[in-house]
């Protein structure tokens, strides 16, 4: 069976590097150079990498590991070619534009905070500013059919909807707002859940992430009761990457 090339991503590198950890399937990660840019890969004899918990664990520590001392330009999960002669073919091809868009991004690096609203809190919300629940209890105790009952449950249901994108626009925003202030760039991602207000990345200096992840975790005190604030990074770029890549070189 030939021998392909796991690719994890793209960095600013001109001697080849040996790494001193492994990634998929236990394999070495090495560098294929082109000049001064280079692809992060491992050697694997799959065409296809299946989206298991632990290829994926493996996927994601080499990008962290590499992010520690390089900029990164991430591929996503499954990124294999047929072999070493591929990926210099990709690296040549792509030469001009890959090396652009590691200056573009030298010593940035992704966050991600998600933010979740609580449960009981939209349910005291609801008790304290509008007497609808108190109608909706008590039509559903006094309920005669399954279908009284459900409508009633529905139209609990849209209640829940208004107070959650009222939340949406004053605090969801507010946040995002303020966290955009401190960064290079910013995006809104589809939302993680029925429960998930604000989902969004932030691109940031390096540096920067100590102040960045301290005014987060002011928000979360401040929205305390409310609202659950999920960080995450630092993480390679991956929505803020502006290039499309050439064909592989046969």
């Amino acid at each position: 069976m030939s021998r392909g090339e796991y690719i994890y991503g793209i960095i600013r590198e001109h001697r080849p590097r040996r790494f001193g950890f492994t990634g998929i399937g236990g394999a070495a990660v090495y560098t294929i150079n082109h000049d001064h840019v280079a692809a992060v890969v491992s050697d694997t004899e799959l065409t296809e990498i299946e989206p298991t918990r632990q290829n994926v664990r493996a996927y994601t520590a080499v990008q962290e590991e590499v992010l520690m001392q390089y900029t990164l330009l991430p591929m996503g999960f499954g990124m294999v070619s047929a072999g070493q002669q591929e990926v210099s073919g990709l690296l040549e091809n792509n030469h001009q534009g890959l090396a652009a868009e590691l200056r573009r991004l030298a010593g940035k690096i992704e966050v991600e905070l998600k933010v979740f609203w609580e449960h009981e809190a939209v349910i005291r919300e609801i008790q304290s500013q509008s007497p609808e629940l108190s109608r909706l209890k008590a039509g559903l105790d006094a309920a005669t059919s399954p279908d009284e009952a459900r409508m009633l449950l529905i139209e609990a249901g849209r209640l829940v909807d208004r107070i959650v994108q009222d939340w949406k626009t004053r605090y969801a925003k507010q946040v995002y707002a303020i966290l955009r202030e401190l960064s290079y760039g910013a995006k809104v991602n589809n939302p993680h859940g029925i429960k998930n207000l604000l989902n969004a990345s932030f691109l940031i200096d390096r540096p920067q992430e100590v102040e960045f992840r301290a005014q987060v975790f002011r928000l979360d005190a401040r929205f305390q009761g409310k609202m659950n604030f999920k960080y995450a990074g630092p993480l390679p770029p991956y929505h803020f990457v502006s290039l499309k890549l050439e064909p592989m070189l046969a």
